[in-house]
């Protein structure tokens, strides 16, 4: 008798965002985030900067597509809840 192993695999979401928070080559490192773990979007910040990231209620972020028709986005220092509407934002009008 023989068992039978049924593997389902999910497909992949419609938009796959990978975050990279780096203290270094914040652009290049986001770049190469962006091709190797094969996502749509990379948000890159430089966590390196006291001014903004993990104790702040301020950020800076970098939007980097795979599409490269659409350029990189900055979204300059602003509170965090400012940036994360802003990415709510691109996310909803992405998919729709």
């Amino acid at each position: 008798m023989f068992n039978t192993l049924i593997l389902f695999l999910a497909a992949k979401p419609d938009l796959v965002i990978g975050f990279a928070a780096e203290t270094t080559d914040v652009e290049n490192n986001a770049e190469e985030k962006l091709n190797n773990k094969n996502c749509d979007w990379i948000i890159a910040n430089d966590v390196s900067n006291k001014e903004i990231g993990f104790d702040s209620d301020f950020n800076e972020v970098t939007i980097h597509y795979k599409d490269k028709d659409i350029k990189k986005e900055k979204l300059a220092y602003k509170k965090k809840s400012e940036i994360s509407d802003e990415i709510v934002d691109r996310i909803i009008d992405q998919l729709n």
